[in-house]
């Protein structure tokens, strides 16, 4: 009898575990992604076209 409990224990032990290692990774959820970087020329403020970094037609050779 003594062994039936001791399983009985180990089993709901065994659940309780289970359950919180499930509820531990549903509650971090997906790691987000990274936002890609965007550079913007400087010509305009209105102008919202993503260019290359040192592809800004509007940047003099001292900027």
């Amino acid at each position: 009898m003594r062994f039936v409990m001791l399983v009985a224990a180990l089993v709901v032990l065994v659940a309780v575990g289970v359950g919180l290692a499930v509820a531990m990774t549903a509650a971090s959820g997906p790691e987000p992604r990274p936002t890609p970087t965007r550079v913007y020329s400087s010509c305009l403020a209105a102008d919202t076209r993503p260019l290359a970094p040192g592809d800004d037609p509007c940047e003099g050779p001292g900027n």
